[in-house]
């Protein structure tokens, strides 16, 4: 990867792990573990960026595939329309005020914690969410429940899911910040795949399964709950939630693959071993033994939130911003249809229609945190305008109240300001790329206003917090949007 402000490698050692008071990453674990051709090998530093990448899939997957189904409980609670109007909104709020207070009570619990030890805990809770939420899906107990219970129950859900990605996310972000600003890249690159993949597993999933049996169409009987012969129509979402869990497990075994590779092998920074290419004997490498010691990133000493602040404060605030006003985006993806509200091709209804929009946002999120990692430029290093970046994005409420806001107006006609969905396209795919740009900025250069390897590590639960309090504001500014659009 280009990009990284984290090449080179350390040899100065401190505490049993390498020292990292210059702005130089650790050196990275270079060996040999696949062979693609008899020039180029596939190395342990390659395996590790791999390894980011995955758990930061596991770590957003479980928040987007809750919001890109929205389209399958608006169909799930089609009796009850309050509940559907409310559900993006009380998933939102639950999600990110859970996060907000679990994060926070996570970076004060600094001294002794084992990261990789949260990371691993954190994946295995989501697991056995997901394969929860995919029985929810089908098996008649759930299909028959009553609309308000299923509702708690699927709250109590989110809840879980809440704190198992705080547990993930506290150690991933921990972890990378010791390493290197070309792994917390890694981790915002995994973030954004984890927004595209949902989206596509839904959309493939409602095309190959077909529309739900359950929808007001087929229903059986008129009490506010699903028909147990509705079940087999849900198989489609039952394997889209089982993805999930299969990702968490995907990284739990990468993540003790990494660890278990590390005992005969030396470091070598990853942005070298990219330019560079194979050297069997890298010249900056130390012995991993030398320099980490033991298979876990454990943090020795308790760093005060003032001191994170007094480094941090513009770069948490810019992250408080970004995510606040991003938060906006589930409003008018949910609600905003195509201005062929007449047509019927099937791309143009709301079961295909808002899931693609959650793809374009996506995709444009997805290319603005690759392109932190590819580009140096594209990277923003300054705190202060990460700040006013982050606020210009205001500038997208209105231009979204120009779509297709209130797709159904006496005539039947669209009564989108622009009538264009190509317009309403092209605001979601800025919007989401200017989200990718800012929040993979922040973080890939906290370690660079940090002095130690414990404040990087405090680091991660200190921008994890304003992440979330981000995130919690944002939600319950969404319920005012809410009110505006009806």
């Amino acid at each position: 990867m280009h990009g990284s402000t984290d090449e080179g490698a350390s040899t100065t050692l401190e505490s049993g792990r390498p020292s990292t008071e210059s702005a130089n990453a650790p050196a990275e674990l270079n060996i040999d573990i696949f062979h693609f051709s008899s020039k180029r090998a596939f190395t342990l530093a390659h395996l590790k960026y791999l390894t980011f990448t995955m758990i930061g899939i596991s770590l957003l997957w479980p928040w987007n595939c809750f919001l890109t189904a929205s389209a399958y409980y608006a169909d799930r609670f089609v009796g009850s329309p309050s509940l559907v109007r409310v559900y993006s909104s009380t998933m939102m709020s639950i999600s990110t005020i859970t996060s907000t207070v679990y994060n926070y009570y996570l970076s004060q619990s600094q001294t002794g914690v084992d990261y990789t030890h949260r990371v691993n805990l954190g994946l295995s809770l989501t697991i056995g969410v997901f394969v929860a939420m995919a029985a929810s899906c089908v098996a008649t107990v759930f299909l028959d429940m009553k609309d308000t219970a299923f509702f708690i129950g699927l709250m109590l859900m989110v809840f879980l899911s809440a704190v198992a990605t705080c547990l993930a996310q506290n150690g991933t972000m921990a972890i990378a910040n010791v390493m290197g600003g070309i792994y917390a890249n890694a981790v915002m690159v995994g973030q954004a795949i984890a927004g595209v993949l949902p989206s596509v597993a839904l959309i493939a999933s409602i095309l190959i399964a077909g529309p739900h049996s359950g929808s007001p169409a087929n229903r059986d009987t008129p009490h506010d709950g699903y028909n147990s012969e509705a079940a087999t129509a849900n198989y489609g979402v039952f394997i889209y939630y089982i993805t999930a869990s299969l990702v968490s497990f995907v990284s739990m075994t990468l993540l003790y693959w990494t660890n278990f590779y590390k005992a005969e092998t030396a470091y070598e920074a990853l942005t070298n071993t990219l330019e560079n290419g194979d050297n069997d004997t890298p010249a900056n490498s130390v012995s991993i033994l030398d320099a980490y010691g033991t298979d876990s990133v454990t943090q020795s000493t308790h760093v005060p939130f003032s001191q994170l602040w007094r480094k941090l404060k513009l770069i948490v605030s810019a992250i408080f911003l970004t995510f606040s006003i991003t938060l906006i985006f589930p409003v008018f993806a949910s609600n905003v249809e195509s201005v062929h509200t007449d047509s019927k091709h099937r791309f143009f209804s709301k079961a295909i229609f808002v899931p693609f929009i959650y793809l374009v946002w996506n995709l444009g999120d997805l290319l603005g945190r690759v392109l932190c990692g590819f580009l140096p430029g594209f990277v923003i290093h300054s705190p202060r305008q990460l700040v006013i970046y982050s606020l210009s994005r205001l500038v997208f409420i209105p231009l979204f109240f120009t779509c297709n806001i209130h797709p159904y107006t006496a005539s039947g006609q669209s009564s989108a300001l622009i009538n264009s969905d190509l317009w309403y396209i092209l605001l979601q795919f800025l919007f989401g790329l200017s989200n990718g740009q800012l929040c993979t900025s922040s973080f890939m250069i906290v370690r660079d206003y940090c002095d130690d390897d414990d404040e990087k590590e405090a680091a991660g639960g200190f921008t994890t917090v304003f992440l979330s309090v981000g995130l919690a504001f944002g939600s319950v500014l969404s319920y005012l949007l809410v009110a505006a659009i009806n």
